[in-house]
């Protein structure tokens, strides 16, 4: 058993974990954040054993918020977004350990889910026995929890949770035979526009895949940076200090098991900095050589640009843009301290006043964009974006990647990313972009379907402006 989950301690310490899940949530919920970026901010209190239980439950409880309420909507007659925030969080916390967490007993689950809230500001005595009474009846519905395949894969009183089955004695799913969309968007927590376009998409098979995939938060991946020593050593360093850690396959990186870590003395000497697999690559298909003039359009939070840097050298330079003046911040955090010439500038809204002074040998745009490839990180991601979104999203697209090829030199190199994987705000963009600017010639292009690379997934296109009589 993980000690994460362990239940060998006092009762109020795991209580302490549900509120700080709690607050979490409806923080989330209330702000504009990813809750990564809340958790960040509460993970550092709370020992090493304890960090994946409030990332497991917290994440848990938003990214399968869809099932979640389908079930609770039997015992609860009002609906789950009429119910106050730390109410209904509770709910879905509680429900969340239930169904999901096999290692976790029933009993453990609500009491501690209960005393968490006893102590959280604006939940009374009476909010404590609804949770209470909901999550016992909820509990009176649950047969069994099993590893076992099931002989009938869509049978609707059956879910899929984190370590096989559960099930329950009524059914709970729609019948996939009656509407195949709505079934998988309760059985798997996500939007039906979603489900359907990936069903239309990928057929039947690799849309389940990818629902799999993206109720999975891919394993913490570091990459290596300039001013570490070699892999092997760095390796060594993250391992003495207690952390379970592999080389990457590129050998520049390196992978996490468990929770996401603490202080180690491979983070405080910046021999390391948290990135995606795929982020990596992206980062590298640019490739600016030692002396290039780079811009980094969307720079936030920084981690790219940190890459970019340090290909730089002393006789290159960078510019890292953002519309957002508080996480132009975070990238002026990262980019301190490092060898290379940098600067960080703030753009206006609209991509159409963009005018930065001066031109570039490469730029990386990585567009703001729906995060349908990083759903497994960013669990809350897909219930904030609409299908009707992505036009707007798409219109934004446009308006940086011309930005950017106005500020793009002959012969220069162009990376335009997302962490999309949809077709309106990748190839689509990329091939409207190519009718705009004839000069353009499309060098490199990839797709990263989570469900194929193991880690996030996104998209990129390498670009290159070719001269002109003009130019």
């Amino acid at each position: 058993m993980n000690e994460e989950f362990s239940q060998e301690r006092a009762p109020g310490e795991y209580a302490v974990v549900r509120k700080a899940a709690l607050e979490l949530l409806c923080e989330t919920e209330a702000g504009s954040r990813f809750v990564d970026e809340v958790l960040s901010e509460h993970i550092g209190r709370f020992e090493r054993r304890d960090r994946h239980l409030l990332q497991e439950i917290s994440y848990g409880a938003l990214r399968h918020q869809n099932t979640l309420d389908r079930l609770l909507k039997i015992y609860v007659k009002l609906s789950m977004d009429r119910q106050r925030a730390p109410v209904r969080w509770a709910l879905r916390l509680g429900a969340y350990q239930l169904v999901y967490l096999s290692r976790v007993p029933a009993h453990a689950a609500v009491n501690q889910t209960l005393e968490g809230m006893k102590s959280f500001q604006g939940i009374g005595r009476k909010d404590v026995g609804f949770v209470n009474a909901i999550l016992h009846r909820l509990i009176g519905d649950i047969t069994r929890k099993t590893g076992d395949e099931p002989a009938e894969p869509d049978d609707p009183s059956i879910l899929p949770v984190r370590d096989g089955y559960c099930h329950f004695s009524r059914p709970v799913l729609p019948l996939v035979r009656l509407d195949q969309v709505d079934h998988l968007s309760v059985k798997y927590s996500y939007p039906r526009w979603l489900v359907k376009g990936w069903l239309d998409r990928f057929g039947a098979q690799e849309a389940r895949a990818l629902l799999i995939a993206g109720n999975r938060t891919p394993r913490l991946c570091a990459r290596i940076t300039a001013r570490a020593p070699s892999p092997a050593e760095v390796v060594e360093a993250l391992q003495g200090d207690g952390f379970e850690v592999e080389a990457g396959e590129d050998e520049q990186s390196v992978l996490f098991a468990g929770g996401g870590p603490g202080p180690s003395e491979a983070l405080e000497k910046g021999w390391i900095q948290f990135q995606d697999l795929t982020a990596i690559q992206i980062g590298a298909a640019l490739a600016p050589p030692a002396g290039a003039r780079v811009l980094d359009l969307c720079s936030a939070p920084g981690t790219k640009a940190v890459q970019l840097l340090e290909r730089l050298g002393t006789e290159g330079s960078l510019l890292a843009t953002d519309r957002s003046e508080s996480r132009l911040a975070l990238v002026e955090e990262n980019l301190s301290g490092l060898e290379g010439s940098w600067k960080a500038a703030t753009l206006p809204a609209e991509p159409a006043s963009i005018e930065l002074g001066e031109s570039f040998t490469h730029i990386l745009v990585d567009a703001p964009c729906s995060n349908t490839g990083v759903l497994g990180r960013r669990p809350e991601a897909r219930w904030r974006v609409r299908r009707e979104d992505l036009n707007s999203l798409a219109e934004l697209q446009d308006g940086l990647l011309d930005a950017a090829v106005r500020h793009l030199r002959p012969g220069g190199r162009l990376v335009y990313s997302t962490c999309s994987i949809e077709p309106q705000e990748n190839e689509e963009r990329v091939a409207a972009l190519l009718r705009r600017c004839p000069l353009l010639v499309e060098l490199d292009t990839r797709l990263f379907l989570p469900h194929r690379v193991d880690s996030d997934g996104g998209y990129y296109s390498l670009l290159t402006r070719s001269a002109s009589k003009e130019d």
